[in-house]
């Protein structure tokens, strides 16, 4: 079924404003409270503002590195000087191109990673220093490398191939490595969660589990990948409960995990694409266009 471009950008904005207001969320900024520096109204600019690069998007109007790019600028725009939704972004665009096209979500989505090219690559290193985004290092073609761009560009890699170089210790790009595998995964999950106890404590539940399934790899970029994997069992221990007592626990796991500067983002980033996937299927938020 193809979606008009404005149905593909409200999805967009709703997957990340819903994301960012479900609470206990633990470790993220949500509606219940902010982190020091970055505050719940900074995420609500950056969701809001790049609501027509998605629409642009979804019109199949510029190259997707572009649009990411186009993104981080627009809450730039607003004043945010600090990275909120960059990850979030970064698999947003692909799957509203893909969703602008029409026909199974899935396979548009994987036609549109393989047609990324290397200025693709080159427009995605200019957003990451826009963003100011954290990542682990790695040997060959760091976003943190300056020599990285005439690399790129030379050796002709597109945006998937740097995506693939990350996928072994980077959430997101094991999504644009894997086809957004585990966001199709997360969204199916989604549906029965948010059938069963509602919206918010559905999108909880579910961010819990995929929390205590896959460590968090901006938790490991700042910490190590042990802290990751520790942060991954302590979700792990609240769940298989009634979902009340679970939810109970979340809170204080939350604020445990503020107070230790654990910030499990990258999985937050996961729940925006699951959610897009949920909204623009129509399978959760059911309503006529």
């Amino acid at each position: 079924m193809k979606i008009s471009p404005d149905r593909v950008a409200q999805a967009a904005l709703l997957a990340m404003v819903i994301e960012l207001s479900s609470t206990p969320k633990p470790g993220n900024v949500d509606r219940g409270h902010d982190f020091e520096e970055i505050k719940f109204h900074h995420f609500l600019i950056s969701a809001v503002s790049a609501y027509p690069v998605f629409r642009d998007a979804a019109l199949g109007s510029e190259p997707t590195g572009a649009l990411i790019r186009r993104a981080v600028s627009s809450w730039r725009g607003w004043g945010l000087s600090q990275n909120t939704h960059f990850g979030t972004v970064t698999l947003l665009v692909p799957l509203a191109v893909a969703a602008g096209r029409g026909g199974d979500l899935r396979g548009e989505v994987e036609g549109v990673l393989e047609e990324t090219t290397a200025e693709d690559a080159v427009e995605f290193y200019a957003a990451f220093a826009l963003a100011g985004a954290r990542v682990a290092e790695v040997e060959d073609l760091s976003l943190k490398d300056p020599t990285s761009l005439n690399r790129v560009r030379s050796g002709k890699k597109t945006l998937l191939d740097l995506m693939r170089l990350s996928s072994d210790h980077d959430l997101v790009a094991r999504e644009w490595s894997t086809g957004f595998e585990r966001s199709f995964a997360l969204s199916e999950h989604l549906i029965g969660k948010v059938a069963d106890l509602g919206l918010n404590d559905g999108v909880v539940m579910t961010y819990l589990e995929a929390l205590a399934e896959v460590p968090d790899s901006l938790v490991a970029s700042k910490f190590g990948v042990e802290t990751a994997k520790e942060a991954s069992v302590r979700a792990g221990s609240i769940l298989g409960l009634e979902v009340e007592e679970t939810l109970r626990l979340a809170e204080e796991l939350d604020r445990e995990f503020i107070e230790e500067d654990i910030n499990p983002g990258s999985t937050a980033d996961l729940m925006g694409a699951a959610l897009f996937i949920s909204l623009a299927e129509g399978a959760i938020l059911r309503c006529e266009e």
